[in-house]
């Protein structure tokens, strides 16, 4: 019987850095905001963008991780940026306490796009 990380599926989180289990946990942070609001409000469009930021998770511990996605990361972010305000920040604390996981994210992934584009390089 094959496991998942036999499979190829996992990524080798043991290589892992610190900065690597911080963008993992900010990201958490991110979804639970959301999917606190979308549960306590019944707001669906909060359970979509707390699922989106665990499917993100997902595939960032799976091997069809892509640097690029990194990208996507800090374009998903900064949409969600855009959506609060347009929502008219009705949920001014969670809204800035998910503004502060976001932009800590945003600069662990540009960090992390940026360094693994110079490791592949050479």
């Amino acid at each position: 019987m094959t496991t998942a990380e036999s499979d190829g599926m996992i990524a080798d989180v043991s290589s892992w850095s610190w900065i690597h289990w911080t963008g993992v946990f900010l990201s958490l942070g991110i979804a639970g905001i959301n999917l606190f609001i979308g549960y306590t409000e019944g707001l669906t469009p909060f359970f979509a963008v707390g699922g989106s930021f665990l499917l993100g998770v997902g595939l960032y511990v799976s091997r069809l991780w892509r640097p690029i996605l990194y990208l996507v990361g800090i374009l998903h972010v900064a949409i969600l940026a855009v959506l609060w305000v347009l929502d008219g920040m009705q949920f001014l604390l969670l809204g800035v306490a998910s503004g502060v996981l976001s932009v800590g994210l945003a600069a662990i992934a540009a960090y992390l796009f940026f360094r693994e584009g110079r490791d592949s390089a050479w």
